[in-house]
């Protein structure tokens, strides 16, 4: 089965797909010289495909999936492949504000960059995020592969997979140290105050900051990165990483940084993380 998703302005698939770190955790596949992301999903009448996408021009994306003769997944795969790339985003308010500040990230985002990839559900989101906390990436990324083999089948875990499964579980099989504990009640929260539902979709006009940090075991980062990839771009996810980069790069201190950033207001984390991916790829503008 293939078809064209469409999205509402100019994307870069590339600059989306590296836009930070999630590309590197399983299942993702990314073959950057062909320009092919790649990953499988699991349909709602439970069939595994395989999912690739490519770009085909400025607003348009070629979606692949080895389905079944007779079946019709293309609504379903349509609505997964735009939430990965965000392509219902409106970036015309962004670009108009950001432009005060930074020309060149206003442009980069009107060419189709400022896009961050992010997971098939709210709920593989809030997993990896979980993984990232008090973390090296190498955990992260062991945790996350692990979540797959030994509980998805090569997909990753619903919810009701992670309840089914049991804290020992993630404590012992899983090896995810305290952040088991985190994940177990936060799921079990999440689904009774029906945040997400049990295939983990996020119920997404209801998640807000106030109501991640309230979760045990969840702080201001995790809950600032998950706003992000809910495209709240006005809290920037201070880790260990972003307090190094900008002492070494703005020469302020980590209780400096909201401060740096706050003529920003709700783009904050646009111009620290643009600026950033701009700086780093050597990226000049039209």
């Amino acid at each position: 089965m293939e078809f064209i998703a469409k999205s509402r302005s100019f994307i870069d698939l590339r600059e989306t797909v590296l836009s930070h770190g999630w590309v590197n955790l399983a299942p993702w596949k990314w073959d950057n010289e062909q320009g092919i992301l790649q990953r499988p999903e699991r349909l709602s009448i439970g069939q595994k495909v395989y999912v690739e996408v490519t770009q085909m021009s400025s607003k348009e994306l070629r979606v692949r999936a080895n389905l079944s003769e007779g079946i019709d997944g293309t609504e379903e795969l349509d609505g997964v492949v735009r939430r990965w790339l965000s392509l219902d985003w409106n970036p015309k308010p962004a670009i108009s504000h950001v432009n005060n500040f930074s020309p060149d990230i206003a442009r980069f985002i009107r060419i189709g960059g400022g896009r961050f990839l992010r997971s098939s559900t709210f709920y593989e989101d809030f997993v990896k995020t979980v993984c990232t906390m008090n973390a090296s990436w190498a955990f992260t990324q062991k945790a996350t592969s692990r979540l797959i083999e030994e509980i998805g089948d090569g997909i990753f875990p619903s919810p009701i997979e992670i309840i089914n499964t049991g804290q020992d579980f993630l404590q012992k099989k899983i090896r995810m140290g305290y952040r088991s504990k985190v994940l177990f009640q936060a799921t079990d929260r999440l689904l009774k105050e029906g945040l997400i539902y049990e295939n983990g979709k996020g119920n997404e006009k209801k998640i807000n900051y106030n109501n991640l940090i309230s979760l045990w075991g969840i702080g201001q980062y995790a809950a600032a990165h998950l706003m992000v990839l809910l495209q709240d771009f006005s809290r920037i996810p201070i880790d260990s990483e972003v307090i190094r980069y900008c002492r070494k790069t703005y020469g302020i201190a980590e209780d400096e940084i909201a401060q740096y950033f706050s003529k920003w207001g709700k783009y904050s984390f646009l111009g620290y993380k643009l600026d950033r991916i701009i700086s780093r790829t050597n990226w000049i503008g039209d």
